[in-house]
């Protein structure tokens, strides 16, 4: 199992959104940040530069095809050639428990809707609450 980390642009949120679910790549945190990336915290005229605005994404994935799956979603709607597109990284996850269920590791990475749990409605609903604002 792999967490993976990316702080990027938050005008490519949605995009990103988009494509890991097209993948049936869920539980994803989000989180806004700010910070400064590779070039430092001074310019070349010794002026020291603004922190920026950025998001943070967290996911945990089962396996090494669903990482470069998640990676790839990342990069085809973040990449581009100019500076502070963004960064991303990934570390060993040694265990996952779902909370609600006991459910651990793999299993507790599915989707509750493939399981037919009893409880989890097929009926997703979504309002301007629970969504990314742009």
């Amino acid at each position: 199992m792999y967490m993976l980390i990316a702080v990027f642009n938050q005008y490519d949120l949605k995009d990103v959104l988009e494509d890991l679910f097209k993948e049936n790549i869920e539980g994803v945190t989000v989180n806004n940040v700010i910070g400064k990336g590779s070039y430092g915290l001074k310019e070349a005229d010794d002026i020291l530069t603004d922190l920026v605005e950025k998001v943070k994404v967290e996911i945990v994935v089962s396996n090494e095809q669903t990482l470069k799956l998640a990676k790839e979603c990342i990069r085809a709607n973040c990449q581009d050639l100019g500076r502070g597109a963004g960064k991303m990284w990934w570390t060993s996850v040694l265990g996952v428990e779902r909370i609600r269920t006991g459910e651990t590791d793999v299993d507790a990475l599915t989707t509750q809707i493939d399981k037919k749990i009893p409880n989890v409605s097929n009926n997703i609903v979504t309002t301007h609450i629970d969504t990314p604002s742009s």
